[in-house]
């Protein structure tokens, strides 16, 4: 018995390329947070100045993706803030965390707007969060 050998032609592979509903997802990723990024900015940065010079108002904004913990954030991680914020995370996280898991599981072809359905709710709830912080935190 003799081995053929099998030539094989890889020219043709190179590295993956991402999915339409994984571009999607980063663009609602990015058109979710920069409108909160701004409104965490101005949240922070408004008011007096004595009070908004004791704010990290940079820090503050750059932290968003944290969802409701920018509350805490912004008051340097006082008691009653970072106890507001986890009450907060508590009950935005598993929203989130739906939105996160729905992009795992195998899904027929008909049904990819439901996992970008469920990811946008997912983040919008997660980033509202921090706005709902700042009500706390910052009034």
């Amino acid at each position: 018995m003799s081995r053929a050998t099998i030539d094989a032609d890889f020219s043709e592979v190179g590295p993956p390329k991402p999915s339409g509903s994984s571009r999607a997802r980063w663009f609602i990723l990015g058109g979710l947070l920069i409108p909160f990024t701004v409104l965490s900015y101005l949240a922070v940065s408004s008011g007096s100045r004595n009070n908004v010079s004791d704010r990290p108002v940079i820090l503050t904004a750059l932290a968003t993706i944290t969802g409701p913990f920018v509350g805490a954030i912004a008051r340097h991680g006082q008691n009653c803030c970072l106890s507001f914020s986890l009450t907060l995370a508590a009950m935005s996280g598993p929203i989130l965390a739906l939105g996160l898991l729905a992009q795992l599981v195998p899904l027929k072809r008909g049904l990819q707007l439901v996992r970008l359905v469920l990811w946008t709710l997912g983040w919008f709830v997660w980033l509202s969060a921090g706005q709902v912080s700042f009500l706390h935190a910052l009034c």
